[in-house]
């Protein structure tokens, strides 16, 4: 009995070490909805909506298609999310709280909070680009190591990344 209790206990360490190995880097994860809660693309319109999705894209085509420009365009928009690959509409439950600081090209600071899907924006009307992005979260922070030149962030910050981000706007 007393051996297999060791073999059983050192392939649980092994286990345990291999996956330590894994978390180090984020973005080597697969894709996974981490709250396993998914909004349905459909749902009615509020913040909470198309968690993960191109916010300021989508709105200006329906204020293309609808001709009434009732959607707002954001300065900046998009979704936080605890692990790097997250499937669109998955709410990022997790990320609530999340403080999401943007310096504008002018030093001003423009600073929003993750709501209960992950999604944050903002509407200023004088916001100037290029700017400096932050992420803080629970004493720990990620920062954006490029100026960004668009405000629409989950239209690079994908499921699989685009446009050299490698993949979801990640809680630090």
């Amino acid at each position: 009995m007393r051996p297999r209790g060791i073999c059983c206990l050192a392939a649980a360490l092994l286990t345990g070490c291999g996956e330590a190995a894994l978390s180090d880097d984020p973005f080597a994860r697969p894709a996974v909805c981490t709250s396993g809660v998914t909004r349905s693309p459909n749902a009615s319109e509020s913040p909470e909506m198309a968690p993960g999705r191109a916010c300021i894209a989508c709105h200006a085509d329906s204020n293309a298609m609808s001709g009434e420009g009732d959607a707002p365009i954001f300065a900046f928009a998009g979704t936080v999310y605890p692990s790097a690959h997250e499937p669109d509409d998955c709410a990022a439950s997790a990320a609530e709280g999340a403080e999401i600081r943007i310096t504008d090209a002018k030093g001003r600071l423009f600073v929003e909070l993750a709501n209960a899907v992950g999604n944050f924006s903002d509407e200023s009307g004088n916001f100037a680009y290029p700017y400096t992005a932050v992420i803080r979260y629970r004493g720990r922070e990620r920062e954006m190591l490029d100026k960004q030149m668009t405000g629409d962030c989950n239209g690079c910050h994908t499921q699989n990344g685009a446009m050299s981000a490698p993949g979801r706007l990640l809680l630090p």
